[in-house]
């Protein structure tokens, strides 16, 4: 317990250090829904943090290393594939059927679509390391592996459809992540800290509009939440959890996520809480 706190603290810190760093790049600078210029990929801060954070863990015992390399690696490929299409993708190409169309109309591949085959392509492989985690046998490991990628994919870009406003989608984490270990039973937590503890410590600019995450924090913090429930969940929760997802990914191809927010009164004042929300 005492280890895992250490580290929390640690990854604080180190989130805290890297965020001003990042302050600095002029390659990451961007300007938000309400025109304002501010830190762009900013979740690089807290990807990196955490990966020191499941080091440390597992060099303490709290963690084995079979599950801090395979988080460590998923956040270290989704987020050079969001930081990608952060800096060199086409604003004018929305959704991934935009990115589909593109591809077929015009026959030019945009960063999103490299961004959608590669965060694919690593979900196959570590749903596939991730049963050095928890193993499967039999006939149920063809389906469980399935299942993984599918719950890994589909987690990374929902927390990307959720990172448009200030802090969406660290409370779409933090939410996810806490209803994730209460139907684990507790099960594996301590994997979680890293993650917790970094988006902590950069929630604060998130909440006043002084940074965004961007597709570098959210794509890698979605993949790690879906391959730690792909770990810790069975096969049917997972299963009743990548059909949320695929209906979530569906309706937000059709509609606006935000202004069907703006119109439940419970669900906007979710999204307003913490936000400053003056000019």
């Amino acid at each position: 317990m005492w280890t895992v706190a250490a580290v929390a603290a640690l990854v604080a810190v180190w989130t805290r250090l890297s965020l001003a760093n990042v302050a600095r790049q002029p390659l990451l600078r961007r300007r938000n829904y309400l025109g304002e210029e501010v830190i762009g990929s900013a979740g690089l801060a807290f990807v990196g943090a955490a990966v020191v954070g499941w080091l440390l863990l597992s060099v303490g015992g709290e963690l084995v290393w079979h599950e801090s390399g395979a988080l460590s690696a998923v956040a270290l490929w989704f987020g050079a594939l969001g930081l990608l299409d952060d800096i060199a993708g086409d604003p004018q190409v929305k959704g991934l059927g935009g990115h589909w169309r593109t591809l077929w109309r015009e026959r030019r591949l945009t960063t999103g679509m490299v961004k959608a085959l590669g965060g694919g392509l690593g979900a196959l492989v570590a749903a596939a390391c991730r049963t050095a985690i928890a193993p499967v046998e039999g006939a149920n490991a063809l389906l469980q592996w399935l299942v993984d990628a599918t719950l890994i994919a589909l987690s990374a870009n929902a927390l990307n459809l959720l990172d448009v406003r200030p802090a969406r989608a660290l409370k779409g984490f933090w939410l996810l992540s806490a209803v994730g270990v209460a139907v684990a039973g507790g099960s594996g937590w301590v994997a979680l800290v890293p993650l917790w503890a970094g988006t902590l410590a950069y929630a604060p600019a998130d909440f006043r509009r002084h940074a965004m995450l961007g597709d570098a924090g959210a794509n890698p913090l979605g993949a790690c939440l879906g391959l730690w429930l792909s770990a810790h969940w069975d096969l049917p929760a997972q299963a009743v959890l990548v059909g949320i997802l695929v209906a979530f990914h569906l309706y937000a191809e059709r509609r606006s996520l935000t202004a069907d927010i703006e119109r439940v009164a419970l669900l906007r004042w979710l999204d307003n809480l913490g936000v400053r929300r003056d000019r």
